[in-house]
């Protein structure tokens, strides 16, 4: 018996190319089936030819020495490489998969083996696109070949359109990896010489893997070994496999493309019609039996006028389109291109792509190998009493209870791993809160076990993998001190103490070089408040975290001096980390043995320098006046007031107030000659330097809360012939103040023009 080969290159989820490969393999009757898919699953076949319901999907990770990458091979009814693996096997060839594996370095980068985005957009595709009339790969596949078409002329037509494809995109060095490695497995069968050899590939590889030839010695090559990878077959879905949900690989719709390949291209149609009626009507919409006899015959209409001797999805869901939106459309339809559709999308669109999507959802067989972390987790949930039941409850976990304690670190790991059906609904945001209490509600979720086996390739139990999900957050954080400092609190929440000291070491090697005053001053923040407060998760008086606060305090102040920037805004970010650095010398300077006389040199030299930012300047002065730096009260305040006399300038004096106001509230309220300088300053302010300075003033006194701007107007009524009890009805306003600021700029404007035209009395300095 000799070997023939026969190649059938395909579109991944076409089914079309299904069908066609299910003919090739009654014709041809093959000995060997070599399949696109990952060559180190070719032992473990078994597992996927067990009696699953598609879609499902292999999902691969692999966790090794600065390398850290996941990825999915998914498979529905419809898909070509599922059609060749179980008729392949059913009619007694010997199937192999022939790729090299998803975690090897050829896939960095790749999250979906069957991916082909970059390769729907070539000059072949928009020539083609352009000559037909049709927008976009979409559109053109399902003209050329998802028509009913006999075996042969839809073989061509492949062949042809792939070669096309190949001409014009050469291939990278990492499908010249690939290619070679499928390329030894065609050789390796056809020196067996026992049988056809039949090849299902996608199709840019097709031209190539079609030049095999047979070499007597050629073998099977061994797939790559890797004990840092993980295999798993997990449940998938047709929402995930949605090009709309942002799939970039095969076609679009699947719930449209399922009925194409269980009923043909001539009844398809009229099922996703019935599929689509029936969800609209579900949901309140109302849809007439004259509506679907409208979109029927557009749709039909359309198909003539294209070519089509069956309706195509994009016939169907333009005459939908056509028959049911009855107001113009903000955007373009959405399948006129690909991915997630625009939130401009009309609500009744959006429904009918999630009929075209479809609800299915896979299942594996139930002897299907699960990974540890499924057999872990489901203890976990056991030992705890947090196991989903039939409806959603709520879990409510006092922290200081050891016990409980202890359940809120795990819902914080499924939290962290992603796993659906367990959300945080109330909690402090960190461990030194007052009310350490949690409020959680546990769910039953249908991508619970799907996402427990994809999160396996963390680590095989649930403290592991959480871990590893925030190590590998860590790798991602790079150098950005605020996101180190999230992951050190995440890391206290999850129990995880030794990856909380690897955050530590990150952070301490940062801080030394943070170049951004804003994030080091949102690290110390954090930082200070676990050292001072928390006793739950064990970082109180904690030597490594005081150890960082020292480095980040330092550096701080060094970041703090060298911002200049004399007409630069006040930024509250940068405000926010001068009390954290003036909160760190108040609290732990002792303790820390940090300079304190070098951090108030340092508020001396920002107070006093004409190139500082107003806000910062006036932020230097609410440090050392809080930090109680003067003499006394009286010393404090006369040399508020004089700095506050030096800014006096509509563009810088509102800034430097947001400054001193952040950082010594509650001594400005003390201050009686301070805000009597401050309302004769404004009293005498002109209108238009008025609005210069109101942005800027509405920030600085937002600093205060209604007590103590109560407190202040008490102050001020009287000098302007005012009862003091007035006070509190100041505090509302009924106007947005952003309308009021707008219709004096109005107003002003209106006084502009009417003196221009002469129908008013002109002001000093107006233009003739």
């Amino acid at each position: 018996m000799g070997a023939s080969l026969h190649i059938v290159g395909v579109r991944h989820h076409s089914p079309a190319c299904a069908r066609l490969v299910s003919h090739t393999l009654r014709a041809v009757r093959p000995r060997h089936v070599l399949i696109e898919g990952p060559a180190d699953m070719n032992a473990r076949l078994g597992e996927l030819l067990l009696a699953h319901e598609p879609p499902l999907a292999l999902f691969s990770s692999y966790r090794g020495e600065g390398r850290a990458h996941a990825s999915w091979t998914p498979f529905c009814a419809y898909s070509p490489e599922w059609v060749a693996l179980t008729e392949g096997h059913a009619a007694g060839a010997e199937v192999r998969f022939m790729d090299l594996p998803a975690w090897h370095p050829a896939f960095q980068g790749v999250r979906n083996r069957y991916g082909d985005g970059e390769r729907r957009h070539g000059l072949a595709i928009q020539r083609l696109c352009a000559r037909l009339g049709l927008e976009g790969m979409d559109a053109l596949w399902d003209h050329l070949f998802e028509q009913p078409l006999e075996p042969e002329p839809l073989a061509e037509r492949l062949r042809v359109y792939f070669e096309a494809l190949r001409g014009e995109s050469p291939a990278d060095g990492e499908d010249t990896q690939r290619e070679a490695f499928m390329l030894a497995h065609v050789e390796a069968a056809l020196a067996r010489g026992d049988g056809p050899v039949v090849v299902v590939c996608g199709g840019f590889h097709a031209p190539v893997l079609a030049r095999a030839g047979t070499r007597p010695d050629a073998v099977f090559p061994p797939a790559p070994e890797d004990a840092s990878a993980r295999t798993y077959l997990v449940p998938y879905s047709f929402r995930r496999l949605d090009a709309f949900s942002g799939y970039d690989s095969g076609m679009p719709s699947p719930a449209f493309y399922q009925a194409l390949w269980d009923e043909g291209p001539r009844q398809a149609p009229e099922r996703m019609l019935r599929a689509t009626v029936t969800r609209l009507r579900e949901r309140g919409q109302h849809v007439s039996s004259a509506d679907l006899i409208a979109a029927t015959v557009m749709a039909e209409g359309l198909a003539r006028l294209r070519g089509h001797t069956a309706l195509t999805r994009t016939d169907l869901l333009d005459g939908l389109a056509s028959a049911l939106v009855k107001d113009a459309l903000d955007v373009a339809l959405p399948w006129t291109g690909r991915g997630v559709p625009s939130p401009d999308t009309d609500p009744l669109i959006g429904e009918v792509l999630r009929a075209f999507s479809g609800e299915r959802t896979g299942r594996l067989h139930t002897s299907t190998p699960r990974p540890p972390l499924l057999r872990d987790t489901e203890h976990h949930l056991r030992a705890q009493g947090l196991e989903p039941g039939v409806k959603a409850r709520q879990v409510r976990l006092e922290l200081h209870v050891p016990a409980q304690r202890e359940k809120s670190r795990v819902l914080h790991r499924l939290r962290v791993l992603g796993i659906s059906g367990f959300q945080r609904d109330t909690g402090p945001t960190l461990p030194t809160e007052s009310v350490l209490q949690e409020t959680w509600t546990v769910a039953p979720a249908e991508t619970f076990l799907a996402e427990v086996i994809e999160a396996s390739g963390w680590g095989p139990t649930l403290e592991e993998a959480a871990r590893g999900r925030l190590e590998e957050a860590l790798l991602q954080a790079g150098p950005d001190l605020s996101r180190l400092a999230l992951l050190l609190t995440e890391s206290f929440f999850l129990g995880a103490s030794t990856l909380a000291e690897r955050v530590l070491s990150a952070m301490a090697a940062q801080a030394r070089h943070e170049p951004d005053l804003t994030r080091l001053g949102q690290a110390l923040e954090r930082m200070l408040l676990l050292w001072r407060h928390d006793v739950l998760l064990g970082a109180q008086g904690s030597a490594e975290v005081g150890g960082l606060i020292a480095a980040a305090f330092e550096r701080g102040l060094w970041l703090l001096e060298q911002l200049d920037g004399p007409t630069q805004a006040a930024d509250a970010e940068q405000l926010r980390a001068v009390v954290a650095l003036r909160d760190t010398l108040r609290f732990a300077a002792p303790v820390l043995q940090l300079d304190e006389a070098q951090a108030r040199a340092v508020f001396e030299r920002r107070l006093g320098s004409l190139q500082a930012p107003p806000a910062l300047r006036g932020a230097a002065l609410g440090a050392l006046w809080s930090l109680a730096h003067f003499p006394d009260e009286a010393s404090a305040e006369a040399a508020a007031v004089r700095a506050t006399r030096a800014t006096a300038r509509p563009s810088a004096q509102g800034d430097f107030l947001a400054g001193l106001f952040r950082l010594a509230r509650e001594q400005v309220v003390r201050a009686p000659n301070l805000t009597l300088m401050l309302d004769e300053w404004l009293g005498a302010m002109s209108e238009e330097d008025f609005l210069v300075a109101l942005p800027a003033l509405r920030l600085a006194f937002g600093f205060f809360p209604p007590r103590e701007k109560e407190a202040i107007a008490r102050a001020v009524l009287p000098r302007h012939g005012r009862e003091a009890t007035e006070a509190r009805a100041l505090l509302r306003m009924d106007e947005n103040p952003a309308d009021v600021l707008a219709g004096a700029a109005l107003d002003d404007e209106v006084r502009r023009v009417l003196r221009h035209f002469g129908l008013t009395e002109k002001e000093p300095g107006d233009a003739p």
